[in-house]
């Protein structure tokens, strides 16, 4: 009988002491094809870097939006410089807080955005843009846990707002 508990004794430490290897053993194999932000284990996304990854791509999409419309109308450039200038900063200010998951802030977004053919409408497809993104950023900055990226979304939103007032 003694024999019997010995050998179901050391079965269960075998299994205990092999359990961490096999368990490192499957974690390498994920087959999730993402590229990481930094090397380790992934730890999922907490709703600050979801915020600031989508402010990221909000103001790529509207530096994206006044190059198409500098390019179409070149007469607008001496107006929309100094605001294009503004979403410039408000990324450096969004990328300053660290890297972002899974290649975010990269570069501009894939869709070339469209362009009325008149200069007027154009411009005012920029302002609609401004508010928007606007609207987005302070519902992002009430919604931020961190005090400091609620601060930098409540600034870009009040330049964005008044962008849309200077445009209109």
């Amino acid at each position: 009988m003694t024999q019997r508990v010995d050998e179901s004794r050391r079965r269960l430490l075998a299994l205990v002491a092999g359990a961490p290897v096999l368990g490192v053993a499957l974690a390498a194999c994920g087959t999730d094809p993402r590229p990481k932000a930094a090397p380790g284990p992934r730890a999922p996304l907490d709703a600050d870097v979801k915020l600031r990854w989508r402010a990221v791509h909000s103001e790529q999409t509207l530096l994206a939006l006044h190059a198409a419309t500098v390019a179409a109308h070149p007469d607008l450039t001496a107006q929309l410089q100094p605001l294009t200038a503004h979403h410039d900063e408000h990324l450096a200010a969004l990328r300053a807080d660290g890297p972002l998951p899974y290649g975010a802030g990269d570069g501009a977004p894939a869709a070339a955005p469209q362009v009325a053919a008149e200069p007027g409408a154009a411009l005012a497809a920029v302002a609609e843009a401004e508010r928007t993104a606007a609207d987005a950023c302070v519902l992002a900055s009430l919604a931020a846990a961190g005090p400091r990226l609620a601060a930098v979304l409540a600034s870009i939103a009040a330049s964005e707002a008044g962008h849309r007032v200077v445009l209109t």
